[in-house]
């Protein structure tokens, strides 16, 4: 996981208010207008959302509001969507933001409710709530978070929870015959802030990122076959070292310090079996690509 620049808050007065309005449908008045006075109180739960940087609480759904208001912030998200009114909300949080802050896989394509608008309807449409994921970490983790009694949530906010600059991310390596099998973990010695190894661990588990790591891993080494085969040749497993080194490096700045692509590099480059020719066997080449390389 990686932190994500906090959005602005300094228009969420005028969201409210050009979100939640009456209109005209087959010649009925629907919907409702939002007060001044309401709009102040749903910029309240902002500030104590805020405060509490994401954490949940009875307060965050708005038990002080009035029904109707609740819902129709509620519907007031289905806004956010191409060519309605609130669609420059997605635009500003999608901007910038090219792979997933959770896994890191795959293009953000959705906006999650960090505390989900099923139970937090004041929350629907502020921006600090709305993460940009992909759809597939959006579509497994659901509406997953913690005991709200003790204020705590499953997942690290990945706007809030600033994690230190340091690694922690782990990749423990597996060579079996021709198989590469890779599980990637948090380091429990780490120095995380109290609390985040366990959450990021179960957001690991939750989310079964290990299982989508071990296909990208698969797909992405292969990448580096003739890179691997020809340190190898024109050295030894210490060429090879110093290879997945430097590139674990080039990644590093690429993408940041815990992606799992310069983490699985990392481990690579410290896998005596993988860099002694343990390689060859998963990401065998023909003997004429060889020849070509030793002529060339």
């Amino acid at each position: 996981m990686r932190n994500l620049p906090l959005p602005s808050r300094d228009d969420v007065d005028k969201h409210l208010k050009n979100s939640i309005t009456t209109y005209k449908y087959k010649k009925k008045i629907l919907g409702r207008d939002i007060s001044d006075i309401e709009i102040s109180e749903v910029v309240k739960i902002y500030n104590q959302y805020d405060l509490s940087k994401g954490s949940a609480s009875d307060d965050l759904k708005g038990g002080i509001l009035p029904k109707d208001l609740r819902e129709a912030i509620y519907d007031a998200y289905d806004k956010t969507h191409e060519k309605r009114k609130l669609y420059f909300i997605r635009q500003a949080l999608f901007a910038n933001v090219l792979l997933c802050p959770i896994c890191g896989i795959d293009p953000v394509t959705e906006l999650d409710h960090h505390l989900p608008r099923s139970v937090f309807y004041p929350l629907s449409i502020y921006t600090r709530n709305l993460v940009p994921i992909c759809h597939l970490c959006n579509n497994t983790k659901l509406a997953g978070f913690g005991d709200q009694s003790q204020g705590e949530i499953a997942y690290l906010h990945a706007y809030f929870d600033i994690l230190p600059d340091i690694i922690f991310l782990n990749a423990v390596v597996d060579v079996q015959r021709d198989a590469l099998n890779v599980n990637f973990e948090i380091n429990i010695d780490a120095l995380l802030p109290d609390g985040y190894s366990k959450r990021l661990s179960d957001q690991i588990t939750n989310l079964k990122l290990n299982t989508r790591y071990q296909n990208e891993v698969n797909l992405y080494i292969t990448s580096h076959t003739v890179a691997l085969h020809l340190s190898y040749l024109d050295g030894n497993k210490n060429s090879v070292r110093k290879f997945l080194k430097a590139q674990a490096k080039v990644e590093q700045i690429a993408f940041y310090r815990n992606h799992w692509r310069p983490t699985l590099l990392s481990a690579l480059a410290d896998h005596d079996v993988f860099i002694d020719g343990g390689f060859c066997a998963v990401l065998p080449i023909s003997q004429e690509i060889l020849d070509d390389i030793r002529n060339d």
